[in-house]
């Protein structure tokens, strides 16, 4: 038996780890401020704050974990100052610190975001920042955390790109699900390719770094995301196909800016989550595409082709409402 100790395992890549752990029988901690999304997981968790030093640094004592997997923050891109993300900043280097005085804890691996540099470009090093939100200078300096933590262990920063599968929130069931009513419209004419992630590689890339030879994965830094790239309009004629939707319909990308446009004004007077925006239409446009090679050399191919994923995400969907 194991024991993995996981801060934010209540959200949606922790509910899909934690469950990938107990199948292997590992005795699991959760430790989050919110409840798990999976009620199941409701004997692991212990309510917590990370910024909360002394209920951090108890938990850690008394579960005695071999390994931590840092997955709690704050993700949205709603914040409008750093100081909104402190739960990636302070929060972090509480765990960080919690870690170094814990007598047991022999691996870390932290979860950071793509958000830490453009999009466009891909970082020609590790430290090669250019966030473009509150968010992404956020997870920068929870990068820059780790680095200059002088822990003794073995550790891991991941990057996650897009991820969607089970248990999934906004924005990629919203996409699921407007594939589903046949009201997404694919920008006509034009090919865009993504490096996505269904959650189910993802956990098993995770699942790797937790056990692979120290030497492979200490200190670096590896972006987690399915290694083979995959168009859009694919992706959604696999979602269409899945749920026996109505085809999936293209238009012209004037038409899109135009609803993007009033997603815009719409979100201006207080609509939370307009179908469409300028910033969405700007990420749906713009290919994304990260080298997968050094996660390829360390946690082999990915179990779950793109049908898979589908199929198993639109079966939860169905099961779940």
């Amino acid at each position: 038996m194991s024991r993995v100790f996981i801060t934010g395992g209540s959200g949606f890549i922790g509910t899909n780890l934690i469950e990938s752990f107990l199948e292997d029988g590992w005795e699991i901690v959760n430790y989050d401020i919110s409840a798990p999304r999976n009620r199941e997981h409701l004997p692991l968790h212990v309510q917590g704050d990370i910024r909360n030093e002394g209920s951090l640094y108890r938990s850690i004592r008394d579960f005695g974990p071999v390994l931590v997997i840092h997955l709690a923050a704050r993700t949205d891109l709603d914040g409008t100052s750093l100081a909104d993300y402190d739960v990636n900043s302070v929060g972090t280097n509480i765990v960080l610190n919690a870690v170094r005085t814990s007598r047991t804890v022999s691996r870390l691996v932290v979860s950071s975001s793509r958000y830490v540099h453009r999009t466009e470009v891909f970082p020609d090093r590790d430290d090669d920042y250019s966030p473009f939100t509150c968010y992404g200078e956020s997870k920068v300096e929870t990068e820059r955390s780790v680095r200059a933590s002088g822990l003794e262990i073995p550790w891991v920063i991941i990057r996650p790109t897009s991820i969607w599968g089970p248990w999934f929130r906004i924005p990629y069931r919203a996409f699921f699900n407007a594939v589903q009513r046949g009201n997404y419209l694919h920008p006509k004419a034009i090919k865009i390719v993504k490096s996505y992630r269904y959650v189910g590689n993802i956990v098993s890339q995770i699942r790797r770094f937790c056990s692979v030879e120290a030497s492979k994965i200490d200190r670096r830094t590896l972006y987690v995301s399915d290694v083979r790239s995959m168009e859009i309009l694919e992706f959604a004629q696999e979602i269409q196909k899945a749920f026996g939707a109505p085809p999936v319909r293209e238009a012209p990308v004037t038409l899109l800016r135009a609803i993007a446009f009033a997603g815009d004004v719409l979100k201006g007077v207080g609509m939370k989550n307009p179908p469409l925006t300028s910033f969405r239409l700007g990420n749906l446009l713009t290919g994304m595409n990260y080298d997968m090679s050094s996660t390829l050399e360390v946690a082999g191919p990915d179990p779950y082709s793109l049908k898979d994923g589908v199929e198993a995400t639109v079966e939860w969907i169905l099961n779940h409402g």
